[in-house]
């Protein structure tokens, strides 16, 4: 596997495809957006409860803030992972056919939703058990079942059928898809450190913050969907 070439080729697909974008990007705004105005706003007038400055004032302001950050992350996975399968059946018909557009992106997943939910919670499961056992097995967890919302996207089948092929696949391909995971870690961190330093800017930052995270979102959802079509030759899109 060319890790490299398949680097640069999904840049290529990218610049092309400027739309594939939108779909990361703009749940990632939105919900930054919708964050910092709610949970901000949240914290004024229950402050004012009891008298300024009060305990039960303080204390209602962070139950606000703590209930609406807990709701906005539901939210914000819900329609993530909406995004996320938007961006795979986009990445497949562009690097198939050389365009694609949102509706693509929006009838796939609407006919897929329910499988990408159930893999969803069952991957996060995964993961999260495995991230609770020493971090390691939670990370090897995320690199085996790496091509699962790809699959589903692609395939349509659902969702267990879909963590077996992508285990199958990546045990196959081991030492390629190690050092294709390990690159995508390492960027991955150096545009995570960017964002989270954006973030200390008040509004604007946050939302750059953000923008960054959603454009690397996608660009690395080409790179992933362009490797499974190159390991299983699933060049043409099956998207009905």
């Amino acid at each position: 596997m060319d890790i490299v070439g398949t680097f640069k080729d999904s840049i290529e697909v990218a610049k092309k495809n400027p739309i594939i974008f939108v779909p990361t990007v703009a749940v990632g705004l939105i919900t930054t957006a919708v964050s910092i105005v709610l949970i901000g706003g949240a914290m004024t007038p229950a402050g004012t409860m009891g008298g300024m400055g009060s305990p039960a004032g303080a204390m209602g302001a962070v139950g606000a803030a703590m209930g609406l950050a807990a709701l906005l992350s539901i939210v914000g996975m819900v329609l993530g992972l909406v995004a996320h399968g938007m961006t795979v059946g986009m990445a497949q018909e562009a690097i198939a056919v050389g365009t694609t557009n949102l509706n693509t992106g929006i009838s796939v997943v609407t006919s897929r939703l329910v499988q990408l939910i159930l893999a969803a919670v069952l991957v996060g499961i995964a993961v999260g058990v495995g991230m609770m056992l020493l971090v390691i097995p939670g990370i090897i967890a995320a690199f085996l079942f790496m091509f699962t919302f790809v699959i589903i996207i692609v395939e349509n089948i659902g969702a267990v059928d879909a963590m077996k092929k992508s285990f199958e696949l990546v045990k196959a391909n081991l030492g390629d898809l190690i050092i294709l995971f390990i690159a995508v870690i390492g960027v991955g961190i150096v545009i995570g450190i960017i964002s989270m330093i954006f973030r200390f800017i008040p509004v604007l930052g946050q939302l750059a913050g953000s923008l960054l995270m959603g454009l690397f979102g996608g660009y690395i959802t080409i790179v992933i969907v362009k490797v499974y079509q190159g390991l299983t030759k699933k060049v043409q899109p099956e998207l009905t």
